[in-house]
Parts: structure tokens; sequence; C-alpha cells
């Protein structure tokens, strides 16, 4: 999960991450095997409904899947699956990225489909595996959407405006990292407002140590306060369908333009470290964990590399909302999990036992207690995380996060708007403003549209 521009993190970011904020479409059309609404036959099996002495019904369902998402909390729930409900999943490990997805649309188009499809969220008939409502079951009137917010997740997980994604494995979460001794020893307390915020970065500073670190070489890295500060913008929706149909410009981002602003800000004030052009991802955790720096903007992401680099330090590491809006909504920015889809097909019914076995409490238990990362569902009491991550896992639970990256809603983004994370090393070395980073943005956008042909770039 560390290089966003190359690694699936920033890929969702820009390309899948939708606002879909439509009203709700009618359900998937009914093909003689499809059911739109929950029955007896596809409400999540459990153990207490099941007499203790009747036998298990045995049910073999075949699924694809990127080979590295295959990890402990998937094992784990596949031994209780096939002991206590009578599943087996056959998994056919695929290559990770394009080579894989690939494949995948390759399946799809050939009709050699399979009965459980572990993906990404929010498919679009644009991600070449035909249209979701002919492909994939509903989700919206499953049971175990009853412990998972539709309203944060709406974005990540729906295709205009229907659920036909599960969430599969953690979410991250876009926030700031702070070292608890640091602050206790400084007698600080987290900040509320950005007033409170510099203050604190001047205790910090005048004690010895950096306030807030930035590893600028990795450029990546500098992303992540303008992903917090973008899921608070009012107006997502519509802000974005205009930037993409050359209505409006980036520059419309204001919210995004907070976490710009702050970068310039906080390397003008001398509040980061000295070396930061040359300071990389791996420098920051050194730092944070033994104190020299007293905060760190990242994803939560962090804390499986401090978990195994830095195990004695890891509970110091605790996280908080950067400030931005004194008296307006502060976010915390969320990147998604990977998403299960029940294909439809002769065993479709039985997949979606699977999905609503997999997604129940007592299940995702037995998940994120043998894999790190956040859960989605709500109710989950047994998992690895880290205090940063449950501090960030809360924001979650109180409604404070929103999506980090959008696209229009007409389909996956067909042009990107050129290299953000260079236009923020530009910036944070003093060779552009704010308004020129988004400037930048808006330009290559332009060209790119341009070079696709598009009629509203003319």
């Amino acid at each position: 999960m560390r290089g966003l521009t190359t690694k699936r993190t920033l890929l969702w970011m820009v390309m899948v991450l939708t606002l879909l904020v439509l009203a709700a479409c009618a359900g998937a059309k009914n093909n003689g095997n499809a059911t739109n609404t929950p029955s007896e036959s596809t409400a999540a099996p459990t153990t207490e409904n099941a007499s203790p002495s009747a036998p298990i019904e045995k049910v073999t369902l075949k699924a694809l899947m990127h080979t590295s998402w295959l990890k402990g909390g998937m094992e784990a729930v596949l031994k209780d699956a096939s002991e206590k409900m009578g599943f087996t999943l056959e998994i056919e490990k695929l290559p990770e990225g394009t080579d894989g997805d690939n494949l995948i649309k390759t399946r799809f188009a050939t009709n050699d489909k399979p009965d459980l499809l572990f993906f990404y969220p929010a498919v679009k008939e644009s991600d070449g595996l035909g249209k979701p409502e002919e492909q994939f079951v509903p989700q919206d009137d499953q049971p175990w959407m009853a412990n998972f917010n539709k309203d944060i997740w709406i974005d990540a997980f729906a295709s205009s405006g229907t659920f036909y994604a599960a969430p599969f494995g953690g979410s991250n979460m876009a926030v700031m990292l702070y070292n608890k001794k640091v602050f206790e020893s400084l007698n600080l307390q987290i900040p509320t407002t950005m007033e409170e915020f510099w203050a604190l970065s001047e205790a910090v500073s005048k004690a010895g140590k950096v306030p807030v670190y930035l590893s600028a070489k990795d450029a990546w890295t500098l992303q992540i306060p303008s992903l917090q500060s973008g899921a608070a913008q009012d107006n997502l929706q519509e802000i974005t369908n205009n930037a993409y149909t050359n209505k409006g410009t980036m520059s419309d981002f204001t919210a995004k333009r907070q976490g710009i602003t702050f970068l310039k800000d906080v390397v003008d004030k001398g509040y980061v470290n000295k070396d930061f052009l040359s300071d990389t991802y791996d420098n920051a955790q050194k730092a944070l964990t033994n104190g020299d720096a007293a905060m760190y903007p990242m994803a939560t992401w962090v804390m499986s590399d401090i978990s195994t680099k830095f195990p004695d330090q890891v509970n110091d590491i605790g996280s908080f909302l950067i400030p931005f809006n004194d008296t307006g909504k502060n976010m915390a920015g969320i990147f998604p999990p990977s998403a299960v889809y029940v294909v439809k097909g002769s065993k479709q019914e039985a997949a979606q036992k699977f999905v609503n076995y997999f997604e129940s409490v007592e299940t995702q238990n037995i998940y994120f207690g043998a894999e790190g990362g956040i859960p989605t569902i709500k109710g989950v009491t047994n998992t690895l995380l880290t205090p940063a991550e449950l501090d960030a896992q809360k924001l979650a639970e109180e409604g404070r996060a929103g999506p980090v990256g959008v696209s229009p809603s007409s389909g996956i983004t067909q042009y990107a708007a050129g290299d953000y994370p260079a236009f923020l090393q530009d910036l944070v070395a003093g060779a552009k403003t704010p308004e020129q980073v988004q400037e930048a943005e808006q330009k290559e956008l332009v060209k790119n549209a341009k070079a696709k042909g598009d009629p509203s770039f003319k």
C-alpha cells in the first residue's frame, strides 16, 4: 500500500472511487436465477439456526481472486466455513495488477465465470465485465447490510446507486499520526482548531523535536493531507462532474486545496524536518516511533510496517484529524477495502449464503482476528488493530470519514490530471503555490481529455 501512484490504493483512488450519489436504481433484471429480496434460502446461515444433529450440506463454490489477497484472514474463514457451514471454495489465484484483471475480463467475456468474484469495489460496465445488473446479485436487501454504513460507503461500493459489492478485507484512513509519549511529555492535547495545531507545533519545535515529519523523497506520501481535507468537500458530486465535463476546473476542489495549503504552511513555518526533501517513508516511521518527530501525516496502513519494525513502540502511536475547519466538518479520508461479488448463475443462491455468512459479525471476528485492517462491518471486536487504527476506526463509526478520491458519475475517469505527487514536490520545494498545483492538474486534465477526443473539451 505504499506507492499510491503505482499500487492499487491510488489506482482506485483515482479510477474507482466514484461519487455516484444518484437515485437508487431498480433491482437487477431478473433472468430467472436472480433474486432481489431476501428469503429463507438467502438468509445469513448461522450455527445457532442449525440443529446440532442436522448434517451439514456440502457446497463447493468456484472463486477468482488475486494471489496476494488470500492471506491469514481468509484462510481462517475458509477453515471455519468448511467445518461449520459445509462451504468449500475452489479459489483460482490470479496474477497481480493488470494481468490478473485482464484474465478476469476474459473469463467474463467468454462466459467462463466463477460463483464468487473477489475484485475491486464499485464495478461498472466500463470495467469490462459487462453490466453489473446483468452479472451480479444486488446486495441492498441482504441481511448483512444491517451492519454496514451505506452512507459512508455508497461512493466506494455502489454502482449507479445499487450495492453489488460486499466488503472484503480492511479499509485504511488518511489521518495525522502522533507520538503519544511526545505529547504527554510536553503536556499537549489533540488540537481541535488550526490555531491550536500551530501552537502545538511551536511547542514541539521549542522542545527540539520535529513537529510534522514530511517524507518528500517518496512523493506519494505528500498526498495524505489533501486526501484527508478533500473528504470534507461539499457538493462533491456536482464539482466532480463539472470538472470532467469542462464546466468547472480542478480549482473548484477547495477542500482539497486546504490540504495542499497545509503542506506549504508547515514548510514555510519551519515545522518540518530539516532534510524533508530527501527523507523517506522509512525515515518517517523511525522518527515518529523513536520520538524525534511528534506527528506524521499518513494513512493507517503504515501501522503494519511499524508493528513489524518497531513492535515495542507501536502502542505509542495514535491518530487524529488535522483540524482544517475550525467550525465546520473535518473528515478522515477512507481508502476502501476490496470487494466480493455474487455472480449470477446456477449457484448464486449458495454463493449468496456464503457472502451472508462471510459478512456476519461472527465471521468477520474470525477474519480480523487473523489479519490486520479496519473492519467496515459494525460490531467487529476481535481485531489486530493498533491504537492508531482504533482511533481512526472510531472516526468512521462516528460518521467522520469520507472517500479520498472522485471520478465523474458517468464512469471511470478516462484521463488523469497529471502527476499530482510531483506537483506537491514542487510545492514543498517552493516552486509552486497551492493554486498553481491545481492549475497544473487542470492543464494535464484538459490535455489528456483532448487526446481522448472528449467532445466536452473541444
